[in-house]
């Protein structure tokens, strides 16, 4: 019984210096995108990483965890990194953001408003269903945010790119307000245009938008590099072909078909691809 005691004590001491260790620890910088993914790997560690506040939350089912109503308050953001115009990155909103109701700036998080940005210092303190649990230890507001109007410009904008109607896309796009967004965000838009323009035709505007595509990118984007490659050195490739007179304004039309009075029902090979952007 005494050894069992003597057991319990040691480990709890453990923990208790584990812990110490862990907080005062300079935070390992990364992404939430990063630790989602990978859980287990930033157990007790100290992190750093930035996200766009959605909401305050309600903390459910806290038996296996330390995060009780009582103690903590609960709230839901998405990594700075996800595009909230597309439907299902919007919906991947995370919830296991917990700040303990002790703390100084308890009064700050229910002052956050939708889509503000914070770069957060925590500690994932436990993984449940390889989802992690964060301890929020502090936070600072990041300048610049999404708003509405941008990401309706930006969704709408990429509806018409997945019709293939090109200059309605490009109209959209450059509606949207992303002077002062988030470099993600400003990076989609011009990637987005300078797609659009490629597959028009209009090379050099499309080979623009795509370097400040890239100047811009958060993270690596595999497929911006390629389409800034292709721009260089092969731009036919992303032309788009695929072209019915009868459906589309002059306007709409591909410069090399403008002017083709030639009533056609048919369509030819396409030979750039369908965008997919991230």
């Amino acid at each position: 019984m005494k050894t069992s005691l003597l057991a319990t004590l040691v480990l709890c001491a453990a923990v208790s210096a584990q812990e110490t260790v862990t907080q005062t620890d300079s935070p390992v910088v990364t992404s939430l995108t990063t630790i989602r993914k990978m859980p287990e790997a930033f157990t007790n560690v100290t992190v750093q990483f930035t996200v766009q506040f959605a909401s305050l939350g309600r903390i459910s089912n806290p038996f296996f965890t330390r995060f009780t109503p009582a103690e903590f308050a609960n709230f839901y953001a998405w990594a700075d990194e996800q595009p909230l115009w597309q439907r299902e990155s919007y919906d991947d909103v995370f919830g296991n953001l917990f700040y303990a109701k002790s703390g100084t700036q308890l009064q700050e998080v229910y002052s956050l408003a939708m889509y503000e940005r914070l770069s957060i210092t925590g500690v994932v303190r436990n993984t449940f269903q390889s989802m992690p649990f964060i301890e929020v230890t502090s936070f600072s507001q990041v300048n610049n945010q999404v708003h509405s109007a941008s990401l309706a410009h930006m969704y709408r904008g990429e509806q018409h790119m997945a019709e293939r109607r090109w200059q309605r896309a490009i109209a959209e796009l450059t509606l949207a307000p992303v002077g002062d967004a988030p470099d993600a965000l400003r990076s989609a838009a011009y990637k987005n245009l300078g797609i659009c323009h490629l597959r028009i035709g209009e090379t050099e505007q499309g080979k623009s938008y795509l370097q400040m595509a890239q100047s811009l990118a958060p993270i690596a984007d595999t497929e911006l590099n390629e389409l800034v490659g292709t721009a260089n050195t092969t731009p036919s490739k992303e032309l788009d072909r695929v072209v019915g007179s009868s459906d589309l304004k002059d306007s709409e039309r591909p410069m090399w078909e403008a002017f083709d009075t030639t009533p056609s029902t048919t369509t030819s090979t396409t030979t750039g691809t369908t965008p997919t952007v991230q």
